[in-house]
């Protein structure tokens, strides 16, 4: 995980986004968003593994407590468990909260642009952003649960006139490998083209 906070204090003001959950929106002709869907497989992975090592010390510190202590050890001994079994469930909520898919949003930014408040009661697991439909990227800057993560889409942009009105629309959308810097992400397309409202984004974190 590279950590970016710092670098988002120095960034210039731009422009401030939106953000509708819902696939259908009353301005997406205007504002095209793209789904975006986070796994946390990684994080899965190395709570599992803290919480096995917090199960083994917990059982050593139990085990020691059995023998022969002085009044000193056995008192060191037993603020360590505490410590120990608070640690263990906080792994726990931990776990239950990246496999429900209920860790939530602390902040959403866009390059040049200001971190978005009003997404800190989002659910991570779905949710769809909007585009910069002034560039051919968009890159954001996501924080969530501890981390601190950057995505980069790049697109082609569309503006075309239907009996409606103006339709704006991105296709050939794709991520930047080496600017994104969550664990993988995957660009998945219902349909060639891969346009804005026929594909969704997994985020692996």
């Amino acid at each position: 995980m590279v950590k970016i906070f710092t670098y988002l204090l120095l960034l210039p003001v731009l422009f401030l986004l939106s953000c509708d959950t819902e696939d259908n929106c009353a301005d997406c002709n205007l504002n095209p968003k793209v789904k975006l869907k986070f796994q946390a497989d990684a994080s899965l992975t190395k709570v599992d593994s803290l919480f096995s090592e917090v199960k083994e010390k917990i059982a050593t510190g139990m085990a020691q407590l059995e023998g022969e202590l002085s009044p000193e050890e056995r008192a060191e001994i037993q603020q360590s468990l505490i410590i120990l079994r608070e640690d263990s469930i906080r792994l726990g909520e931990d776990y239950s909260l990246f496999t429900s898919g209920s860790a939530l949003v602390d902040f959403i930014a866009a390059k040049g642009g200001k971190s978005m408040d009003f997404f800190q009661d989002t659910v991570i697991n779905n949710f769809a952003i909007p585009v910069d439909m002034q560039h051919d990227t968009s890159t954001f800057y996501f924080g969530f649960h501890g981390f601190e993560d950057t995505l980069q889409l790049f697109y082609s942009r569309q503006i075309t006139q239907t009996l409606d009105g103006v339709r704006m629309q991105v296709s050939g959308i794709g991520v930047d490998e080496e600017i994104s810097t969550f664990d993988s992400v995957r660009v998945q397309c219902l349909k060639s083209g891969c346009s804005n409202d026929q594909t969704t984004i997994y985020i692996y974190f």
